[in-house]
């Protein structure tokens, strides 16, 4: 039986995996892990149906970053609400400095219940595209510097002139 409150995933999303937890709307609830996934579609869709038998509707909260933008893209587009969260913004204890995907999940999960999240838009790809340009530019002049210098610093070893 479907229930009407909403059930938060907390998902920390890397190149290779994914960790995922979840947590339901009520106070005091658990926030179990569910372990990783991989980053593929059909991945992510299986968990989705897992989750979906157990609460309607369900909620999706990711880090922003190169890879959690594909996978906010993606749930969007199948109906899924997924929030980006901006991990410099978001509430740290002063000790609490390792973490692990696992942690950052659960965490994650946590905040989104509470609402204590620092949402941020996730760009279309046109826009990211556009951003990515001016860094790929900006990388190479600086690769063309660092080539540079190793080349007189070698001229210098071998003292040519």
């Amino acid at each position: 039986m479907a229930q009407s409150r909403p059930l938060f995933l907390g998902m920390e999303v890397h190149t290779e995996t994914s960790a995922v937890a979840s947590v339901a709307q009520e106070h005091g609830a658990a926030v179990p892990s569910l372990g990783t996934l991989g980053t593929r579609q059909g991945d992510i869709a299986q968990r989705v149906r897992q989750r979906q038998a157990q609460a309607i509707p369900l909620l999706f909260v990711s880090a922003a970053g190169p890879c959690g933008y594909g996978l906010s893209r993606s749930l969007t587009q199948k109906g899924y609400p997924c929030w980006g969260v901006a991990p410099s913004l978001m509430p740290q204890k002063s000790g609490d400095r390792v973490t692990t995907n696992r942690r950052a999940a659960v965490h994650l999960a946590r905040r989104a219940r509470a609402g204590a999240l620092p949402l941020v838009s996730v760009p279309n790809v046109a826009a990211e595209a556009i951003r990515a340009l001016p860094r790929a530019r900006a990388a190479t002049i600086r690769d063309r510097q660092d080539a540079t210098c190793r080349l007189q610093a070698c001229w210098r070893r071998q003292d040519s002139r």
